[in-house]
Order: C-alpha cells, then sequence, then structure tokens
C-alpha cells in the first residue's frame, strides 16, 4: 500500500501469537505457534512432512501449468517425485516425473507440466523422503468458444494485521477456474514496524526488515506456512503479479521509499534478493526472454485475454515529490491529529467540527489558493458532512448547491501546476518494451474482453496526492487511453490492487469512457478501518465528490471480489469479511459492479453473477501417519546473512529433544555458546543470538539436536 493515499491509510498491525523466553544473555528463543483457543491449527503438523508448507499451483495455460512445493530438509540434495492425475484419488495419472531440488533453490520444487488437455480439473502430489505431500487441484485454461469464467481477485496480505480469511473463504469456492494476486503477497518491514501491534497476536519472521536473500526466503517460508494461504493454494492456479512490498514499500527500478543505501547496501543486490526468493516460493512460469521478466498474457479462449502488467519494477522511474506529497513527518503528525479527531468525545458540535478540521485542512488542500471567506466555507461544509455523519449517518450535504459550490472549491485548492504535478522523471510506469507490448495485445487481441491486472490505480484520483499510481505518470496513461481510444478498443476492464480499499468507476479520456477499472480491498491490510466512522466518512464523502467517475468508494472493508466473465458483460461481485482481527469470522456479499458488451459506464447491482460450472472435487486433508522422521531438527533459515550485530537460526523440530547451538571460526575454535542443552518440544522456533563480539569473517553454525548435528556457514560483518 501507498502512504500517501488520502494520507490516512498508515499503521498496520503487527506481531505474535508467539512466546518468547530469554534463554541466557542476548539470546531470544521464540517458539512461533497460534493461538488455539481461538479456532486456528497449530503451525506445526506432523502429517505435512516434509512437504509443511503445502502445494501450490499457477500459471495455467490451455495446456501447461506450474505445480510448486517445498521440501523441508538438511540434506544437501533431495529426490522428489510428482504426478499429475483426472481424479483427486490420484488413481487416473496422466503425468508423472522425477526432480531434484537442493539448498540453491531454498530446496523449492516447480515442474511445468505440459501436454495437458484443455479446461480441465486436474489433481497434483508430490512424494519425497517416504512421504507424500498433500493432493493440489488445479485447471488449465479453456480454448474455444468459452461462455464464462470466473476469478477470484485479491491483494494486499499484511500477515501482522490479521487473518487470512478471504483465503479461507476463497479456498473453499468451488465456481472460480483461478486466483489472480495483484501483489503485496508479503510485506518487508521489520518486527515493531509499520503494522505493529499487540490486538492480533500474529507472529512474524525475520524479525528484522528482509533485505538479504535469507531473509526474503524465510519470509516467504512463514507466510506460506499459514493453514488459510497453503488451503487457498492447494485448491485453486494462482496468476500472480508483485507489488512494491515484494520488495520494498514505493519502489521502482532504481530504489525505494524504504531503502537506505547507507545502511542496507546496494539497491540492484536487493532487489536481485527479492527476485530469486520470489521465483522460487511463487508458482509462476520463468520467462525465456528475460530471467525475472513478470508481464505475461493468458489466453481463456475467444471470451477474454487477461494482461498482467508489473507497473512496479520492470521499467517504473521514480517520481517528482510536489508540494501535495507529504513528508514522512508530516504524515505521522496528520495520523495523530486524525487519531485525536476520531478518539475526542467532545466532539459535539458543529463548532467543535470546524476547529478540528481547521488542523487538518492544510494536508490536503492549498489553503492559499482559497480566499478567506473560501475556506471558511470550505470548513464549514465539512464540518456540517462530519456531524451530519455522526448523528444520522448523512455522508452527505443536503444541498446540491452546496454540494455543487464545495466541489468547485476543491478542484480550485487541489489543482497542482501541471509543471509541478507527479509526474515520472521520464514518461513510463511500464518502461517501453512493456508500454509497446500492452499496446500491441490490445490492438492485436480477438477476445471479447481485455482485462488488464495491474498493481495501482489507473483511473485518476482528483483531490488527493497520489504518485505511486498512474497518476503520478499521466503521460503514459494519456498515451495507452489514446491508443484505446483511436483504434476504437472496446470492452477494456481493469482490475487494481494496491491501495487497500474497494473503488469501481470508470476511465475516462476527456469525456469518452474507454474503460471501467475494478479496485480490489486488501485481504488484512490496514485501511480507514482503524481511525472509525468520521473518518471513513468524510474520506468517502470527499473522494466521490471530486471523482464523479468513481461509482463506489469504500475505504474501511477487507475481503476480495469475484470476477465474473460473460460474452455480454463482465461483473465483479464484492464479499467482505466480517472482522480480520478474528479467525474464520466468515463473510457477506457487499454488492456487484458489472459492464455491458460494447457499452461503457458501470452499474451497480445486488444480485452476484451466477456461475456456469462447478470445478471438480476438493482434494481430501492429507492422510500420512504421524511418524518421526529420522531428521529430528531441521534448519529452515540462517539470517541475515552477512550478519552485522545480530542473527538468528530459524528451525523445526520434529521430536522433544535437547538443543544446543555452538558458533565455531573457520579455524575450528569455539568462539561462542547460543544455546547448551535447552530443553524443547515438537513445533517450530527461532533464536536470535547477538554476534558484536565476533571478528569480521567466516563462522559456522553447529545446531545438534538429539545424536544428529548440522552445520550452517554464515559471515560477519
Amino acid at each position: 500500500m501507498k502512504k500517501n493515499k488520502l494520507n490516512v491509510l498508515c499503521f498496520i498491525i503487527f506481531l505474535a501469537g508467539v512466546i518468547a523466553l530469554q534463554a541466557q544473555k542476548q539470546t531470544v528463543v521464540t517458539k512461533i505457534g497460534r493461538n488455539n483457543t481461538a479456532g486456528i491449527e497449530n503451525y506445526f503438523n506432523a502429517a505435512l512432512a516434509p512437504f509443511y508448507h503445502g502445494v501450490a499451483s499457477g500459471d495455467p495455460l490451455k495446456d501447461a501449468v506450474i505445480i510448486w512445493t517445498r521440501v523441508t530438509t538438511n540434506q544437501p540434495d533431495v529426490n522428489v517425485t510428482w504426478k499429475v492425475a483426472t481424479n483427486a484419488s490420484m488413481t487416473n495419472v496422466v503425468k508423472q516425473g522425477l526432480v531434484v531440488t537442493d539448498e540453491r533453490k531454498d530446496y523449492t520444487v516447480k515442474v511445468d507440466v505440459r501436454s495437458l488437455q484443455p479446461n480441465t480439473t486436474y489433481y497434483f502430489q508430490f512424494e519425497a523422503l517416504g512421504k507424500k505431500s498433500e493432493i493440489g487441484k488445479t485447471r488449465t485454461s479453456p480454448t474455444g468458444n468459452v461462455s464464462n469464467v470466473r476469478f477470484g481477485v485479491v491483494s494486499c496480505s499484511n500477515y501482522q494485521n490479521g487473518y487470512f480469511n478471504a483465503y479461507e473463504e476463497m479456498a473453499d469456492r468451488t465456481d472460480i477456474d483461478a486466483v489472480i494476486h495483484l501483489g503485496d503477497y508479503i510485506y518487508e518491514y521489520e518486527t515493531g514496524g509499520y503494522g505493529y501491534s499487540d490486538e492480533v497476536g500474529r507472529g512474524h519472521l525475520p524479525n528484522n526488515e528482509i533485505v538479504t536473500l535469507s531473509d526474503y526466503r524465510v519470509r516467504y517460508s512463514y507466510y506460506r506456512l499459514d493453514p488459510m494461504l497453503r488451503k487457498l493454494h492447494q485448491q485453486h492456479p494462482f496468476i500472480l503479479v508483485w507489488d512494491d512490498h515484494e520488495f520494498s514499500n514505493d519502489a521502482n527500478k532504481f530504489g525505494a521509499e524504504n531503502h537506505d543505501p547507507a545502511t542496507e547496501g546496494s539497491w540492484e543486490t536487493r532487489k536481485n534478493n527479492a527476485y530469486k526468493a520470489y521465483f522460487e516460493w511463487m508458482p509462476v512460469r520463468a520467462n525465456s526472454i528475460q530471467e525475472y521478466r513478470l508481464y505475461r498474457d493468458f489466453s481463456y479462449g475467444n471470451l477474454a485475454d487477461l494482461l498482467m502488467l508489473d507497473t512496479r519494477i520492470e521499467g517504473r522511474d521514480e517520481t517528482v515529490s510536489t508540494t501535495q506529497k507529504l513528508n514522512k513527518s508530516s504524515k505521522k503528525d496528520l495520523q495523530s491529529k486524525v487519531k485525536t479527531l476520531v478518539a475526542n468525545k467532545s466532539l459535539q458540535s458543529i463548532e467543535d467540527f470546524e476547529n478540528a478540521i481547521k488542523e487538518i485542512a492544510p494536508y490536503f488542500i492549498q489553503e492559499g489558493k482559497l480566499t478567506g471567506e473560501e475556506l471558511r466555507y470550505v470548513i464549514q461544509k465539512f464540518a456540517q458532512v462530519a456531524y451530519n455523519y455522526k448523528n444520522n449517518g448523512s455522508r452527505s450535504l443536503s444541498s446540491k448547491e452546496d454540494q455543487s459550490k464545495l466541489k468547485n472549491l476543491l478542484v480550485k485548492a487541489t489543482t497542482v501546476d501541471s509543471k509541478l504535478a507527479g509526474r515520472a522523471t521520464y514518461e513510463s510506469i511500464l518502461g517501453q518494451a512493456q508500454f509497446n507490448w500492452l499496446l500491441n495485445k490490445l490492438s492485436t487481441s480477438s477476445a471479447t474482453w481485455k482485462i488488464i491486472g495491474n498493481q495501482v490505480m489507473m483511473m485518476n484520483y482528483n483531490g488527493v496526492p497520489t504518485n505511486d499510481a498512474w497518476d503520478g505518470y499521466e503521460e503514459e496513461r494519456e498515451r495507452l487511453y489514446q491508443h484505446i481510444s483511436n483504434n476504437n478498443i472496446n470492452n477494456v476492464v481493469v482490475l487494481t490492487g494496491d491501495i487497500h480499499s474497494t473503488f469501481a468507476g470508470d476511465l475516462k479520456y476527456g469525456r469518452e469512457c474507454i474503460g471501467a477499472e475494478f479496485v480490489v480491498p486488501s485481504v488484512t491490510s490496514q485501511n480507514l478501518d482503524a481511525f472509525g466512522g468520521i473518518a471513513t466518512g468524510l474520506a468517502e464523502f470527499y473522494t466521490k465528490l471530486l471523482n464523479r467517475h468513481m461509482k463506489e468508494v469504500d475505504l474501511d472493508e477487507h475481503g476480495y471480489f469475484v470476477l465474473d466473465v460473460k460474452e455480454e458483460r463482465v461483473q465483479a461481485d464484492w464479499f467482505y469479511i466480517r472482522d480480520v482481527k478474528v479467525p474464520n469470522s466468515g463473510e457477506f456479499y457487499h454488492k456487484g459492479y458489472y459492464v455491458n458488451k460494447n457499452g461503457c459506464g458501470i452499474r451497480a447491482t445486488n444480485t452476484p453473477a451466477n456461475a456456469t460450472s462447478r470445478y471438480g472435487d476438493q482434494p481430501e486433508p492429507i492422510e500420512n501417519s504421524i511418524e518421526l522422521l529420522e531428521e529430528g531438527a531441521i534448519i529452515m533459515g540462517v539470517y541475515p546473512n552477512p550478519m552485522q550485530t545480530s542473527g538468528n537460526v530459524h528451525y523445526l523440530l520434529q521430536n522433544p529433544t535437547e538443543l544446543s547451538i555452538v558458533i565455531f571460526n573457520s579455524n575450528g575454535q569455539k568462539v561462542k555458546d547460543v544455546l547448551i542443552n535447552k530443553k524443547q518440544e515438537i513445533g517450530i522456533y527461532n533464536v536470535n543470538f547477538d554476534v558484536e563480539s565476533l571478528a569480521a569473517g567466516n563462522y559456522f553454525l553447529k545446531v545438534k539436536a538429539g545424536n544428529k548435528t548440522i552445520t550452517k556457514q554464515f559471515i560477519v560483518r
């Protein structure tokens, strides 16, 4: 998410479900678990061994699909067999093979299964070390005359801010062809950073902000241990793109807002670490043209072409700062004022609201562009909206004349000189190669619907400084819209994530409607739900007043939408989660918006679109006998590597044991006892230890569990 959206989409919630114990001086042992009383199973499920991260599939084509798993082991390499069948009991096997994985790939397994039949549900399973994985379900794309295709659409899943209930609900559906994830699959922040809260009780690893390859790998491992996410991957193929948090906040080709070269090193190195971990852990197809190129397309017969863009890393340059883009200290200031406004129970009269809004107004409007009388009018009318909302839930002014006058004054006060607007230092959010690719795909598509999956909002967002979205790259957006208009390209639908909230509206090229855009809310990542109803009411009123092309603005819900594509219309149906802070809280249907074939202008509906097909039996839970494997302890990660002040070892115990962790230098001399004969139960652990007393150089970490010893090398700088 971009922290400049409405300048109140802020803090997010972090940490916990963990038991921290002080093992010895400067060493902290953390057992990673869940609150079982809340009805969520423990991370550790012995029946899954050694496939603790489950299975996944993705990038479905008419004749191929990627299948994925990870083997958790200490062995230098491991043979993994795989098979694909047409039935859930795995008796009608149509494809099978063997692959080898090792530490160079973080023990991940990714197979591009070819020569499959189109429009077919398949089941798949892996086997290694004498154990079988869960059975996954996937599906190839259809060809020819296609009457209906449906996608589950999600984005922005901050582990620390709540439970992945949206994933759980979507996993239970049998009426979608694939899950489209529009990015922010993980978040890069450190423990106690963006998103921290004790309220939810969700742990996070690594504790540091992720920078090294080991950091990124452990963070993906941690997310993929979540049973709700694991279940969704098991049940449906994914079509994914990254956004910024798979790298660092507000990332671009050359750097990121949350990257400091002075303390975190080269951006190119960090970016390549993020690239490699993403392609290891995500079920995405390797690109034969450029190793880490992510933009690609998927065909669903004559019905739809799905064009997945990379608006984040591939070609995006930095945007020029403007006077409207708040700096970090201003954002914190604003957040504090808004929270005070929401919490202050003395706000009773219109005058109370006027005084509060006077403090907030400078963050949103350029007061110098208004006369004193005009500024007083704006503040009075906003105070009236806040007062009305508090007393009767109304989010508008009673007079159309007042509403029109307020809109005109806000336009005057929020318009930035075009030379200073949030434009890129050069004119591309995509890069020239990707931009040309997109224009060509739109021009040559013979499908009825052209669906674009991208990270950031394409619609203009009047009155809000949105440099990070397409608003920051107006020239490229203008060229894209012009191409669509001049070439009479109809039936364009854009899918967007990133900003944690629901928007639905029309893409406008001047006064011409050239497409529709549906923006999905976050799975968990914080929006205005943290600030209460008054803040939400004001923000939604303000947004709708200045953006008439937006038909739906909902800034405080979480969930997903199902995109139903039929020949005559495309409809997005929003399903909201009752409470992300409570596991398995359930969902409810909000509403839908649709656009008709060869028409433009979205319309609302209160009836969800009907699926014409259901897709196959759901695989049963794994039934491996719970036998203790020979490997008592398994190292899941040693990070960061290199280390500076402290390090971590992330490990899994398959048996109750006494554990010792000792550090040796390159000469074989013991230099530090981290843990000595620590009794530990079955589970997943993290040990944080100090390395400040160690000289720069190469070291060996030896972990002894029972009569087994595992050795890992690391560097101290």
